[in-house]
């Protein structure tokens, strides 16, 4: 399905029972259940950056402001502002856990940081001021993480009473993405290493723009359009040139094949491609407008446009278009070759 925000789209997401709800950049945010039916529409101050979901809660980052919201109907429980844009949000332990950013034109860089906690009632519990940008933040373990910038760079580990541990890796790159599995997380540098949270475990040549992993899998975006995937062990399975990588995401089965979703942009065009995570053989491509958000779960896959189009992918219709398509296109292959076979008998009398 194919919904409309009516401004630019800067984030997107989907709760457990895969009701959508988007954001934008002058602040509109709208709700849908998982039939399409509109079920709310709100104005928050600025760009809504994150969408995360709690309890019967939606927790929000919206320009310079942490926002908590009620699910059912959209209206505003609670907000603050912070000092800085609000970038990043979780929740651990029924607590919320924000970071900001004091961007300064002059000087083309970051001035100040922080991290915040608040009860989910909207009480401030702390706030850690820093001198890096913690370019995401995470819980995995019971731990929360965030990823730095420079002076300290590595990884930091945010203590409940409001400390935070730096851990230092082989690499004093500045951390600039970062994703997890069950079982690890996985950092990109701004020299091209991949990490753990031990050691490192990759290396390329251009700087790391985002980073996805299955358990088996890991597929990163590198400047200049590179999409690569490695197993495990660093081996890297497939590569795809083109123009830059705008978002990525690892999404549903689709039949037998796990399906990888990216968009690119040329500064002029845009690009939608559907992959086999495995093979990277391209399954199903359309133009599209610039995008800068993607979400996916186990059987759906949302992708907002600049256009203030959000577009939704289901599993299942996903999977007998693409069956539909197939079929279609070995039906106008055995036409063509007894075509063939027919210009060929002509030619033989």
């Amino acid at each position: 399905m194919v919904r409309s925000l009516e401004q630019s789209v800067s984030s997107v997401s989907f709760d457990e029972q895969n009701n959508l709800v988007a954001g934008g950049w002058d602040g509109q945010i709208r709700k849908w259940n998982q039939d399409g039916d509109l079920l709310w529409s709100e104005t928050l101050p600025d760009r809504i950056t994150e969408i995360i979901f709690h309890l019967d809660q939606i927790i929000v980052t919206s320009g310079l402001h942490i926002v908590n919201l009620d699910s059912s109907t959209g209206q505003i429980n609670w907000q603050h502002p912070l000092e800085g844009s609000a970038d990043s949000v979780i929740v651990e332990n029924d607590e919320v856990y924000v970071t900001s950013s004091v961007y300064d034109i002059e000087h083309n860089d970051f001035l100040e940081s922080a991290i915040w906690k608040f009860s989910l009632e909207g009480e401030q519990k702390w706030v850690i001021k820093m001198n890096e940008r913690p370019w995401f933040i995470m819980a995995h373990n019971s731990r929360v993480i965030v990823g730095l910038g420079r002076p300290m760079s590595g990884w930091g580990e945010i203590l409940s009473e409001g400390k935070i541990i730096n851990h230092q890796l082989e690499t004093t790159s500045p951390i600039m993405c970062g994703t997890m599995t069950k079982n690890e997380v996985l950092v990109g540098h701004a020299d091209g290493t991949i990490s753990n949270l031990k050691s490192t475990e990759n290396k390329f040549e251009q700087s790391v723009e985002t980073l996805q992993a299955s358990e088996k899998i890991r597929i990163v975006s590198l400047e200049g359009g590179s999409l690569t995937a490695t197993d495990k062990s660093n081996k890297i399975l497939w590569t795809q040139e083109g123009m830059p990588i705008s978002t990525q995401a690892i999404g549903f089965q689709s039949s037998e094949i796990i399906t990888h979703w990216s968009t690119r942009w040329s500064g002029i065009e845009g690009q939608l491609e559907v992959r086999d995570l495995i093979n990277g053989n391209l399954i199903a491509n359309s133009q599209i407008a610039q995008t800068r958000t993607i979400f996916s779960n186990d059987s759906r896959v949302v992708i907002g446009s600049e256009d203030g189009k959000i577009h939704v992918w289901e599993k299942e219709m996903f999977s007998r278009r693409n069956q539909s398509n197939d079929s279609q296109q070995a039906e106008i292959s055995s036409k063509r070759d007894a075509l063939k076979e027919k210009l060929r008998s002509l030619r033989n009398k």
